[in-house]
C-alpha cells in the first residue's frame, strides 16, 4: 500500500513500464525508491522510474549504469540530471480521480477489451501511424492479467482506445492507470468518459503534458497531485562530471 496519491501514480506507472519492458525481454527490478530495467531500451518508455522522492546510493548507481538513449521518469520532479549526460524531454502533471461510486458498473455496449492479436493490430494502427512503434506492444501483453487494452467502437468504427493497468493499492483499494489514450478528432472528454465508464468504483490515475488540456480532466473528476519530469540520456558523462 502506498502513502499518497503521487506515490500511487508513480508506482502504477512503474508497474506498467515493468510489464512493457518485461515483454520486450528486459530484466526488471523494483527497489525501495525506484524501478529500473536493464538489457533493453524502448522508444517512448523509460528504463528507470522513481517511486519515492528519496535519493540513495542505489539510485545513483542505477542512473550511472543507464546507456545512451535510456530515459528516466523522475516522478517527483526532484532530480537534476543535466550534468550526468541527460537532457530534459518534458514535464507533466500527475492526475488522480477518486472513486465516484461504491458500486461496479457494466461496460457499455461500445466498450471492448482487446483480447486477440488481430484486434490488437487494428488497435495499434489507430493508436499510432508509425508501424515501427507497434512492436512496443507485443501480443504477449494480452496475456498479462494486470493489463487491459480497451477500445470504444461506435457504428463499427474504432473511435478511441487506451491501456489500463492495475495496482498498487491506496486506502485499501487497487487503483487503475490509464495511458496511451487515442481518440478521433477533438473527442478527448467523450473518449475518457466512455473508456472509464466501467470503473466508477476504481481510483484512476494518469499524467498529462499539455496544461491546456487539464480542464478536461478536471471536468471528469481528476485532481492534480504532483509534477513529473522525463529525462533522456544523450551522452555518457566523464568521470570528472560524475565524481
Amino acid at each position: 500500500m502506498v502513502a499518497n496519491r503521487q506515490e500511487a501514480c508513480a508506482q502504477n506507472n512503474a508497474l506498467w513500464c515493468d510489464a512493457v519492458l518485461k515483454a520486450a525481454g528486459a530484466k526488471t527490478h523494483f527497489h525501495s525508491a525506484f524501478w529500473n530495467a536493464t538489457g533493453k531500451t524502448l522508444p517512448l518508455y523509460p528504463n528507470l522510474v522513481t517511486t519515492s522522492p528519496k535519493t540513495s546510493a542505489d539510485l545513483d548507481a542505477a542512473l550511472a549504469r543507464l546507456p545512451v538513449n535510456a530515459a528516466v521518469k523522475d516522478s517527483f520532479d526532484t532530480l537534476d540530471l543535466s550534468r550526468q549526460g541527460f537532457k530534459k524531454l518534458f514535464q507533466g502533471t500527475w492526475l488522480f480521480r477518486p472513486p465516484v461510486s461504491a458500486k461496479k458498473a457494466s461496460a457499455p455496449p461500445c466498450w471492448h477489451q482487446i483480447t486477440h492479436a488481430e484486434s490488437l493490430k487494428k488497435w495499434l494502427h489507430e493508436w499510432n501511424s508509425k508501424e515501427a512503434l507497434h512492436s512496443v506492444f507485443p501480443n504477449r501483453l494480452l496475456e498479462d492479467s494486470t493489463v487491459s487494452f480497451a477500445a470504444i467502437h461506435k457504428d463499427s468504427v474504432l473511435k478511441a482506445g487506451a491501456v489500463f493497468n492495475s495496482g498498487p493499492s491506496i486506502e485499501g483499494k487497487d487503483i487503475l492507470g490509464i495511458s496511451n489514450l487515442f481518440y478521433r478528432k477533438s473527442w478527448r472528454y467523450s473518449a475518457l468518459h466512455d473508456l472509464m465508464e466501467p470503473f466508477p468504483h476504481k481510483a484512476i490515475c494518469c499524467y498529462e503534458t499539455d496544461p491546456d488540456i487539464l480542464p478536461v480532466y478536471s471536468q471528469l473528476g481528476f485532481e492534480p497531485c504532483g509534477t513529473l519530469t522525463v529525462w533522456l540520456r544523450t551522452s555518457q558523462p566523464s568521470s570528472t562530471e560524475t565524481g
